[in-house]
């Protein structure tokens, strides 16, 4: 099946620019760390979009999901049993699961450190120095689990040379109440120095419960960092960061969308009064099962809930030895999370007190990094390079368990799984002159990952822990199977690069990028237990220009990748209930453009746009014997498109600002349908499909010499409330999910001193 991916947004600014002579009528240079050193974005053979800290608060970004909104070809979304993780698909790459034996395609990393899970960092940008999405296989410079792509966010650095600070305060619609608070002090004069940020974020639910009257889907978020730059001479300087995530939520509030029909039989064990027809039929007691309010109310029994606590450690180390730069870095992250989740979105029957379907999951895991790398040129500075060597380890427990209420026994699904997971990886990357105005670049990386796993996958009664049956291979009472795999792959790149005049350049590069094999953590007794590694080769071709006198700014790349044993998350069904597994899809193919913009085309005006289409097949997939070939790749939309326009202009007393931003996306498919699905069904196939979305943005702002802002502002203005999820639960009879969060709007004040 194929689908086509498009955005049109923000050539978003990136790490760091510099001031033009003529800043309202020029673009500066923009400085990007894709190949671990610091180059201008126009002159780096690699498909780029980044952000500023300045441009992220001129748009009042906090959230992941508006850096994807504005990303070509990327897109993101809450995953479905933990709002606090999240689940990126990146130029037809994607990981559809959140479990702890499944891995990314699209690598994470804050301030050089990896982060495997990307818990807790939707609403973590706090203090942001900049944001970069790097497109198409990473795995040379950035390891295994990039063959999406890699998001490098940087915090701001301390400053030792001068005290500065900034802090604001945001009121909005549903009682929304932002606070946030950065200081910077120097303590030995460009010696060392300390910064401190800290944002608590609350907000109202959106969503009504018609039974009990609660509202789900607050928001109650502290973030803090603390950094402390050291710098005992001029060449050397350590960088140490501490931060904290804390989120708790009343919810998620999940509605069911869709009715296959379920039958009363089915639900007999549920109560003494059993429905007599399928769902939606309307009976009395079970009148409203299928939720028509938009995701503005549901009718729950399962009490959901949702906490998330993550605690990230770093060590950055920069020595400037001469004919190069060392660079050490040390990590230790640390995250906990507890949900439970009404996945039926109703009291089944209503007032009845009892529940068909809660989901809970628990996990705490931990890890810990290293990283030496080392950056120099030689050969009369005509080679560039980077070499390194990495070290990572992962540990811990996940767990999920799911409550049925159903004949012929209420049982309790237990899929629990300690994990331990071990990684090294050798790589060095190359860029040699050959002329003026041509360059080859060439890499490698070697990675070896080893994972285990003892896995306790059964059935208890409900109201009580004894597993009475396992859905493995082993046998009650404990359930228990261990198992450890070891999986090594070499990645590489080569590519050419040619700049016809000094502000254009045209590219084209190969890389092949390796994701990490695994185990499945959830087992059903047919599936099987560990699932290949999954690997990319991919094509790029690509063009960057300055041009009308740095007034216009146009970056354009074609790409085509084939994906091998591609890595696919099924749901299936385990008893009487359902269970996701990976598998691996034989062959995939994704083909794609994309396009980014900017325009000055007069004082104070800035216009900004961009675009992507991606292609999207399967060209081999067999599941359980039968030809699956032309099943829909899930999380990629048909099309997108967004434009964005910023006005500036000075007056007697500040500086006015006015933004607005439009961004519209394409359907894309939620689910991936085992065999026995009735994907045929137009209605399901619907109910499963994320339909289009359009979303507009909005900002009014003062900026006063004397430190003070103050800005209005609305997001998703529109009031788009299509729908974000759709979880297909077979043999229940229904499709569950959830809806795009609802129009806000508010006013920011904020001071700010110094540099800031």
């Amino acid at each position: 099946m194929a689908a086509l991916s498009a955005a049109l947004f923000v050539m978003p600014a990136s790490a760091q620019e510099t001031e033009a002579e003529d800043a309202t009528n020029r673009l500066g240079t923009v400085t990007v760390t894709a190949r671990k050193v610091e180059e201008n974005l126009q002159d780096v053979p690699v498909s780029v979009t980044a952000f500023t800290g300045e441009l992220l608060a001129e748009k009042g970004v906090v959230e992941v999901a508006d850096i994807a909104a504005f990303t070509p070809g990327f897109t993101t979304r809450e995953a479905n049993s933990n709002s606090t993780a999240l689940v990126f698909s990146l130029r037809g790459q994607l990981q559809n699961d959140v479990l702890a034996t499944l891995d990314p395609s699209v690598g994470t990393y804050v301030d050089d450190v990896y982060w495997a899970r990307a818990y807790g960092l939707n609403f973590n940008l706090l203090d942001m120095e900049s944001v970069q999405v790097l497109k198409g296989p990473q795995g040379t410079l950035f390891g295994r689990n990039t063959t999406g792509g890699a998001l490098v966010f940087t915090s701001a650095k301390p400053d030792a040379s001068a005290i500065s600070g900034k802090g604001s305060v945001t009121l909005g619609n549903l009682n929304a109440q932002v606070y946030e608070g950065v200081l910077n002090l120097p303590v030995v004069t460009d010696r060392i120095a300390v910064r401190a940020a800290v944002r608590q974020s609350n907000r109202d639910g959106y969503i009504t419960d018609l039974i009990s009257g609660e509202e789900y889907n607050d928001r109650d978020i502290t973030n803090a960092r603390l950094k402390v730059l050291i710098a005992p001479h001029d060449d050397v300087e350590l960088i140490l960061s501490a931060e904290v995530y804390d989120e708790d939520m009343n919810g998620p509030g999940y509605g069911t969308i869709f009715g296959t029909g379920l039958t009363g039989a089915f639900l007999a064990g549920i109560s003494p009064v059993p429905p007599v027809g399928p769902i939606p039929v309307a009976v009395p007691g079970y009148t409203d099962v299928v939720n028509s309010s938009g995701g503005d109310s549901v009718a729950l029994d399962g009490d959901p809930f949702l906490t998330a606590t993550a605690q990230t450690y770093s060590g950055v180390l920069n020595w400037d030895i001469g004919p190069g730069t060392l660079k050490l870095v040390a990590g230790d992250r640390r995250i906990s999370s507890r949900t439970r989740t009404d996945l039926d979105g109703f009291a089944f029957p209503a007032g009845a007190g009892d529940s068909l379907h809660i989901t809970t999951t628990v996990l705490d895991l931990s890890q810990t990094s290293f990283e030496a790398q080392y950056a120099g040129q030689g050969m009369n500075d005509r080679l560039q390079y980077v070499m390194g060597g990495t070290w990572f380890e992962e540990t811990g427990f996940d767990a999920t368990l799911t409550d049925l209420r159903v004949v012929p026994n209420p049982v309790i699904l237990r899929f629990f799984g300690d994990v331990d997971t071990k990684s090294i990886g050798l790589y060095g990357q190359g860029t040699y002159d050959l002329t003026d105005r041509l360059r080859a670049t060439v890499g490698l990386r070697y990675s070896e990952d080893e994972k285990g796993i003892t896995t306790f996958n059964g059935n208890s009664i409900a109201g009580s822990d004894v597993f009475v049956s396992c859905s493995g291979g082993q046998a009650p009472p404990n359930c228990a199977e261990t198992y450890s795999d070891t999986y090594d792959d070499l990645s590489y790149t080569f590519g050419l690069d040619f700049k016809p005049t000094a502000n254009t350049l045209v590219y084209g590069k190969f890389s092949h990028g390796y994701r990490s094999g695994g185990q499945n953590l959830r087992l059903n007794g047919t599936a099987d237990l560990d699932f290949d590694p999954e690997t990319v080769d991919e094509f790029e071709a690509g063009f960057k220009g300055d041009l009308a006198d740095n007034r216009v700014r146009f970056n354009v790349s074609a790409f085509t990748n084939k994906v091998k044993d591609a890595q696919r998350s099924i749901i299936v069904v385990v008893g009487s209930g359902n269970a996701t597994v990976v598998q691996n899809a034989a062959e995939m193919t994704n083909t794609g453009l994309e396009l980014e913009a900017t325009v000055i085309p007069a004082e104070g005006w800035t216009l900004q746009g961009s675009a992507a289409v991606i292609d999207t097949s399967y060209d081999e997939y067999v599941d359980a014997g039968q030809d699956v070939s032309d099943r829909r790749i899930i999380g990629v939309p048909e099309s997108e498109f967004a434009l964005a326009a910023t006005y500036e202009r000075p007056l007697s007393f500040a500086k006015f600002m006015a933004r607005i931003d439009y961004a519209w996306r394409d359907s894309y498919y939620n689910n991936e349908l085992a065999p026995s699905a009735p994907a045929s069904t137009p209605a399901l196939q619907e109910a499963i499909t994320a339909p289009a979305s359009d979303v507009l943005n909005a900002r009014l702002g003062l900026s006063f010499e004397n430190g003070w802002d103050v800005s209005l502002w609305g997001r998703n203005i529109l009031d788009d409330r299509s729908k974000l999820t759709g979880l297909y639960l077979g043999n229940f009879g229904y499709v569950s999910g959830r809806f795009r969060e609802p129009a806000t709007y508010g006013v920011t004040a904020s001071y700010r001193f110094g540099a800031e």
